[in-house]
C-alpha cells in the first residue's frame, strides 16, 4: 500500500510540473545513464593513454581556468537569452566533447576534451539548474530538484555493471578495454540530446526589475543586492570545489592502484552509492522543504566524512563498498543547491552562479595539481585526509554559523 502511495503521488507530482521540467527528467537521467558507463575509467584511460599522474592533474587545472574565463560571460548569458538556444549549444558541445574520448589517439585528444568540458558544464548544466529552479514552486522546489536527482540515480544505477562487464570481457581496464564504452555513450547522447533539444519549448529571460546597465554593473547589481550571504556562500561554494577537485580525478586511480579495485568492484562503486542516494533522496528532500535547507544538508554531512575516513584506512578492495554507500548517505539531498539558487531572485540565478562558479574556479586551477602530488608521495591517503580538514574544519562551520536559511524567508513571503 505504502508504494501504491508513493508511486501515485510521484505520479500527481509530474503531472502538476511543466513539459519543459520534464525533459529536463530526461535530460538528467539519459546523461546519468550515459555517463555511468565510462566515468569511473576516465581517469584510468587518460592514463593508458600515455599521461602520468601529474598531466592529469594539469588537464584538470587547464579546465578550471578556463572555467573562470567563461563562467561570468555565461551568466550574463544564461539571464538574457532564451535559454533553449543556450541548452542546446551545450549539448552539442557535450556530445564533441565524448567525441573527443571515444576517437582519442593519445592524451592529447583529452587534453582537447577538457577544454571543451567547462563550457558544456557552464551553458548545459547552469540552463538547466535556472530551467528547473523557475519551474518548480518554492513549497516543493527541494522535493522537485530531488527527483531530478533521483531519477538520474536511477537511470544511472543501471549502467556500471553492465559497463565493468563489458570491460572485463574487452580486455579489462586497457584502452580496448574501455574505449567501446565511449562509443556507445557518444552515439547514446547523439540520440537522446537530439530528442531533448526537440521537444524543448523556449523559455525566455525571466522579466528584470531593473533595466540592464551594462555587463559589470548586471554583476554588481547581483552582489550588491545579496550583500554579505552571497559573498560567505561564495566562500562556501569555492571551498566546496577545493575539496573535489582535489580528488576528482585521482579517486578511481586511488581505488584501482592502491586498494587492488578490479572492474567489478570499480562498477559497484557507484551503484551502491546511487542505491544509497536513491533510498534517502525523498525523506531528505522532504525535510528539506519542511525543516529546512540547511537542517537537511548538515544533518547527513558525517556520512561523507566517514566516507573520507574509510577510504583512507580501508584493508582491501571490498572496504570500499562500504565507503561509497557513506558516500551516497552524503550525497542524497539537493538541499544546498536549492538553498544556493533560492538566495537570489529568478531573474539573477544566472549571473549568480557565473559569479559564484568564477570564484571557485580560482581555486579549482590548483586543487588538481596538489591532488597530483599528493596521489604520487609517498603517502597517498593525503590525498583525502587534507580535503576532509578543508570540509570539516573549515567550510561546513563557515556554512553553518554564517549562510542564512532561505526557507523562512519564502515561507514569509508566501504569508505576506
Amino acid at each position: 500500500m505504502g508504494v501504491r502511495n508513493s508511486l501515485k503521488n510521484g505520479r500527481d507530482f509530474l503531472a502538476r510540473q511543466s513539459h519543459n521540467y520534464r525533459m529536463m527528467l530526461v535530460r538528467s537521467g539519459g546523461g546519468m545513464f550515459l555517463f555511468n558507463l565510462t566515468g569511473q575509467y576516465s581517469s584510468i584511460f587518460t592514463k593508458a593513454l600515455g599521461a602520468d599522474n601529474m598531466t592529469i592533474a594539469w588537464l584538470q587545472s587547464v579546465s578550471s581556468f578556463i572555467s573562470m574565463l567563461i563562467s561570468m560571460p555565461v551568466g550574463y548569458v544564461t539571464d538574457n537569452y532564451n535559454l533553449k538556444k543556450v541548452m542546446g549549444a551545450g549539448l552539442f558541445l557535450n556530445i564533441a566533447m565524448v567525441g573527443m574520448y571515444a576517437f582519442a589517439q593519445d592524451w592529447k585528444w583529452i587534453f582537447i576534451a577538457m577544454v571543451i568540458n567547462p563550457f558544456t558544464m557552464a551553458l548545459m548544466f547552469r540552463s538547466q539548474q535556472v530551467i528547473i529552479t523557475n519551474e518548480l514552486d518554492s513549497a516543493e522546489r527541494a522535493r522537485g530538484m530531488g527527483v531530478r536527482m533521483q531519477v538520474a540515480m536511477v537511470l544511472g544505477l543501471i549502467s556500471p555493471i553492465p559497463a565493468a562487464i563489458l570491460v572485463d570481457r574487452w580486455g579489462g581496464l586497457t584502452i580496448d578495454g574501455i574505449r567501446p564504452l565511449y562509443y556507445l555513450r557518444f552515439v547514446g547522447m547523439i540520440i537522446i540530446y537530439s530528442y531533448v533539444y526537440i521537444k524543448l519549448t523556449d523559455v525566455m529571460p525571466t522579466p528584470r526589475a531593473k533595466k540592464s546597465t551594462g555587463f559589470f554593473d548586471d554583476f554588481r547589481e547581483v552582489l550588491d543586492g545579496g550583500g554579505r550571504k552571497l559573498k560567505v556562500m561564495m566562500v562556501v561554494g569555492a571551498l566546496g570545489a577545493l575539496v573535489w577537485s582535489t580528488i576528482q580525478s585521482f579517486t578511481f586511480l586511488y581505488a584501482a592502484e592502491v586498494k587492488g579495485a578490479n572492474a567489478l568492484v570499480l562498477g559497484l562503486l557507484p551503484t551502491v552509492e546511487t542505491i544509497a542516494s536513491v533510498i534517502l533522496a525523498t525523506p531528505m528532500n522532504n525535510l528539506a522543504d519542511t525543516k529546512g535547507r540547511k537542517y537537511a544538508f548538515l544533518i547527513i554531512r558525517p556520512a561523507l566524512w566517514l566516507f573520507f575516513v574509510i577510504v583512507i584506512l580501508a584493508p582491501n578492495q571490498y572496504w570500499l563498498l562500504v565507503a561509497w554507500t557513506l558516500r551516497g548517505i552524503g550525497m542524497s539531498t539537493s538541499a544546498y543547491n536549492t538553498l544556493f539558487l533560492e538566495m537570489v531572485p529568478a531573474e539573477q540565478r544566472g549571473r549568480w552562479m557565473g559569479l559564484s562558479n568564477t570564484f571557485s574556479a580560482l581555486l579549482r586551477i590548483g586543487a588538481p595539481l596538489l591532488g597530483g602530488l599528493m596521489y604520487s608521495c609517498k603517502w597517498p591517503w593525503m590525498l583525502f585526509a587534507v580535503p576532509l580538514a578543508v570540509d570539516m574544519l573549515i567550510r561546513i562551520p563557515i556554512f553553518h554559523f554564517w549562510v542564512p536559511e532561505t526557507l523562512i524567508k519564502l515561507k514569509q513571503t508566501s504569508i505576506n
